[in-house]
């Protein structure tokens, strides 16, 4: 039977540097040709996903967004599951009152406003409980996406009727995130991290597990035959659907839990060891 691999993006299949290591292309692409099904799914849009696979020549499906969408190899959108335009006028209006650096996701680009970069500026110069390496490095992560577009205002977006898939909230400030999600969570949205110092918002239909599920019927690839990789909580939905459920070794104690088992870091090819064991030697 054919095997459905699904792998998180950040902090798995990417090193620490954001880029895709050659072993871990190589592997992918030898997984591939022996009849695996892989799919990325991720918290970056599939546009991103997709620049990053450029220098490797990779083509898998995608799950981007959360679960908002899902992309097939050629790049194609098959699943799309956009925020309900209320809810996002309401989040997005209060973001901007509250001074929080905010992003908005469509299908095609992302969108920031021109006082954003400043506005993580800010809070880089007054957090004091945050080493600014990883706060500098956060910050290279949200800014170096592709497709990043700055707008004058938010409303723009909403003239131009753009469907939103997710928005993407940065504080360095823990107290800041807390107040933030507290205040968003309602019925009809899921609120994930997929990295430091992030919460991402979208539809509450949309999750990697539901994504994945709705994949797997697709192709025809029974529960068992479902294998996921992760190491953050926003990838605990898409590991309770796998038959086969894998930790990163950089992976948060609470995901080890909730697996199989561990292969080794991002750093050193996790990824790559797993296919081996459960692709490649079979």
């Amino acid at each position: 039977m054919p095997k459905l691999v699904a792998i998180d993006l950040d902090g798995t299949f990417l090193n620490q540097n954001y880029t895709i290591s050659s072993l871990h292309a190589d592997a992918v692409k030898k997984a591939q040709q022996k009849g695996a099904e892989i799919v990325i799914a991720t918290g970056r849009a599939d546009f991103d996903v997709r620049r990053l696979f450029q220098s490797e020549q990779l083509s898998t499906w995608v799950i981007g967004a959360n679960g908002a969408s899902t992309c097939d190899p050629e790049g194609y959108l098959i699943v799309s599951l956009p925020m309900e335009t209320i809810y996002a006028k309401e989040i997005i209006a209060w973001l901007n009152e509250e001074n929080y650096y905010y992003e908005i996701v469509t299908n095609n680009d992302i969108f920031i406003t021109k006082k954003a970069k400043q506005l993580l500026q800010d809070e880089m110069d007054i957090v004091w409980n945050v080493d600014r390496n990883e706060m500098e490095r956060a910050c290279e992560r949200q800014l170096g996406q592709a497709n990043l577009q700055e707008i004058d205002d938010y409303i723009d977006v909403f003239q131009a009727e753009k469907e939103i898939y997710k928005i993407t909230i940065v504080s360095f400030d823990e107290e800041r995130r807390r107040v933030a999600a507290d205040t968003l969570s309602k019925k009809g949205l899921n609120l994930f991290s997929s990295a430091d110092f992030n919460i991402e918002i979208v539809d509450g239909k949309a999750s990697k597990g539901n994504a994945l599920k709705k994949l797997a019927k697709k192709l025809d690839v029974k529960q068992e035959d479902i294998i996921a990789i992760g190491d953050s909580m926003n990838d605990l939905p898409m590991l309770e659907v796998a038959g086969t459920k894998v930790a990163m070794g950089n992976a948060t104690d609470e995901v080890k839990q909730h697996c199989d088992y561990t292969t080794e870091t991002n750093e050193k090819d996790g990824v790559a060891h797993m296919l081996e064991r459960e692709i490649l030697q079979k």
